[in-house]
């Protein structure tokens, strides 16, 4: 591998330091200079790298996961490749993988594991509601962050890795620990196989340690298909039941009998959360009810008697009298019989088992690749894969050797073609080219234009593409929308607004026109200030405003003191039993208020109410918010 650091790719992302090494991939801790935040890198080995099939699948599935959005699957930003990389560029999350977190904490208390868990379905919820499987849910591709929250990785890579032979052993052992059958039969895959990749999880969390080991990929996948795992409760003796039974459920061998989708299997974990025995379950010291797990896996096959090595007790005398003729006889005739019964036995079973069944071959062209291997694995036929560049959709079969409705032998290998969908060009560079020039030149790489949107840049003037994705240099099929953004120029400058409160009309007007900024209406209002002196402003002081001259203030300006009339109004309340609520408004030169508000019994009555007010006064009383005098002072 190349050395990173240091190294810009995509004339965008700086390589700072390498933070892992994985079976497929080495991740690196970065930096992208146009939006100057930090993301991670995922780059591919060069055995990876070299497969064309797989990185043209590793691309467009890493391109379907970016559309994932969602606050636990760690986000896809960006695809790319430069000097014969391919890389990813994805969120960068601070914390542990769960590995990790199991190996420190082994076994974890349920009720942590249980939260893990939910958040791993919400995240699966929402990958499988976009169609996007994961097929590679282990506790390596699950981040912890140091606040609690789930990020599950590589949904693009654990799909793209399906679509070729990987050789990469260490990869695959760390793997198969969590496929589910189907996936080690390489048979149809769904999100139930999710499902049960989750179980193993959540097994391996609870206990501290995976149900299958082996020595080979090919031995834990058999046990995958054919064994059932220690129940929870073998090894850690008390465990809550509720939890054990949604783990057996998690990893049925079938796929019907599983939770269905990720949604039910929280909610049975949301109530297994509630339960009282799963909430007061701790792990105690476990150093003793664990002892047996660390006996080896071939223990099973090996016993050893305390007397393998002893003599024989009270050993009786062994005869050493000749056989008589006649028993010789019987004994000749009964080898005879014995080997002529096997003869015939062995014929019977030579022909049951070399006489092999023919059967009619499917017609899987239009179908997709898996609904065809689904179809022609249910014929006990076997399958060879050829894709080729077709106007058809990518993934579907467009022919098959031997035609269908022919007979054949099972097992035998039917050929199929697989479209990979029209010819792919490669996307041009719209970064820095005004918006008509990157329609034209979109079209003109027979591409089309996707959504387009528009955001403030210092860097780039008013017109200006600045982003785009897919990013230039991915070579994807003739007709793919390309999204892009386009500068608006620099955000506009603001500033606040001066006070000019206490200042007289003119001096007002001085100071906002310094400013650039202009009155807008200007209101006269009696007050205790001296006339034409400004008594109110809006916006108010220190309001933010765009400095491009489109400001305006409205004033507030004393017209003087006023001079206030004072009186009393008589009230008289109607002759009802009831109690009313009495309340007076007025209104003058000085604005709107109420200056009364009680409650009152008609033997209160009249009543007289101060009022106070400048110039005209409108007087209103309301008796239970209904009008009942209406005067004017």
């Amino acid at each position: 591998m190349y050395y990173m650091k240091g190294k810009t790719l995509g004339s965008r992302y700086t390589i700072l330091e390498e933070v892992g090494d994985g079976g497929m991939a080495i991740v690196y801790k970065a930096k992208c200079n146009l939006l100057d935040r930090i993301v991670a890198i995922k780059v591919l080995k060069p055995e990876f790298s070299e497969d064309e099939d797989f990185v043209r699948r590793f691309r467009r599935e890493a391109q379907s996961a970016a559309s994932l959005s969602h606050p636990n699957i760690v986000g896809i930003y960006d695809v790319g490749e430069e000097d014969g990389l391919h890389y990813i560029v994805m969120e960068y999350v601070e914390g542990k993988t769960l590995k990790q977190l199991i190996k420190e904490k082994s076994p974890m208390q349920p009720m942590e594991v249980i939260d893990y868990g939910k958040q791993i379905c919400d995240a699966l919820e929402c990958a499988h509601r976009n169609k996007i499987v994961h097929r590679d849910i282990k506790s390596q591709n699950i981040m912890i962050t140091p606040d609690g929250r789930v990020k599950v990785m590589d949904f693009g890579i654990a799909r793209a890795a399906t679509g070729t032979t990987i050789t990469n052993t260490g990869n695959v052992f760390g793997s198969v620990q969590y496929f589910s059958p189907e996936q080690a039969k390489s048979d149809f895959v769904d999100e139930r196989s999710d499902i049960y990749s989750l179980g193993i999880v959540l097994y391996e969390a609870f206990t501290g340690e995976l149900p299958f080991n082996g020595q080979t990929p090919v031995a834990i996948a058999l046990k995958q298909i054919q064994q059932e795992p220690k129940s929870i409760s073998s090894l850690i003796p008390g465990f809550p039941r509720k939890l054990e039974l949604i783990v057996q459920k998690c990893m049925s061998k079938s796929p019907n009998d599983r939770f269905q989708n990720a949604k039910e299997l929280k909610s049975e974990l949301v109530k297994a959360a509630a339960c009282p025995d799963v909430i007061n379950f701790k792990h105690m010291d476990l150093d003793h009810t664990l002892v047996m797990n660390k006996i080896p896996d071939n223990h099973d096959n090996t016993i050893i008697s305390e007397f393998d090595n002893s003599e024989e007790i009270n050993p009786r005398p062994k005869s050493k009298k000749r056989m008589e003729p006649l028993k010789v006889i019987g004994i000749a005739v009964a080898l005879i019989l014995i080997f002529a019964i096997f003869s015939y036995i062995g014929g019977v079973l030579a022909k049951k088992y070399f006489e092999v069944p023919e059967t009619f071959v499917p017609d899987v062209i239009g179908l997709t690749e898996e609904k065809a291997v689904e179809k022609l694995t249910q014929e006990d036929l076997k399958y060879e894969i050829e894709r080729v560049n077709h106007d058809s959709p990518e993934g579907q079969v467009i022919d098959q050797d031997p035609k269908p409705n022919e007979r054949v032998k099972i097992n035998s290998i039917v050929n199929i073609v697989v479209s990979r969908g029209p010819k792919e060009n490669q996307i041009p560079l719209i970064i820095g080219l005004s918006e008509q020039e990157a329609l034209v030149s979109i079209s003109d790489n027979g591409f089309e234009p996707g959504r387009i949107k528009r955001e403030n840049s210092e860097e780039y003037p008013e017109g200006i593409v600045i982003d785009q994705n897919p990013m230039d240099g991915l070579s994807l099929p003739r007709g793919t929308k390309i999204n892009f953004t386009v500068s608006l120029g620099p955000a506009a400058k603001q500033e606040k607004i001066p006070t000019v409160i206490g200042r007289t009309i003119d001096e007002a007007q001085k100071i906002l026109k310094e400013q650039g900024i202009a009155i807008g209406n200007t209101f006269k209002k009696p007050s205790d200030a001296p006339e034409n002196i400004v008594i109110a402003q809006d916006p108010n002081p220190g309001t933010l405003i765009n400095k491009d001259g489109s400001a305006t203030v409205n004033l507030t300006v004393s017209s003087g003191p006023v001079e206030l009339k004072k009186f009393n109004l008589p009230i008289i309340l109607p002759a009802d039993p009831q109690e009313f609520n009495i309340k007076v408004i007025i209104s003058d030169e000085l604005g709107k208020r109420t200056v009364y508000n009680r409650k009152h019994k008609p033997e209160d009555s009249p009543l007289t109410v101060p009022i106070e007010g400048a110039g005209t006064i409108n007087v209103e009383v309301f008796l239970d918010d209904i009008l009942y005098i209406k005067e004017t002072y």
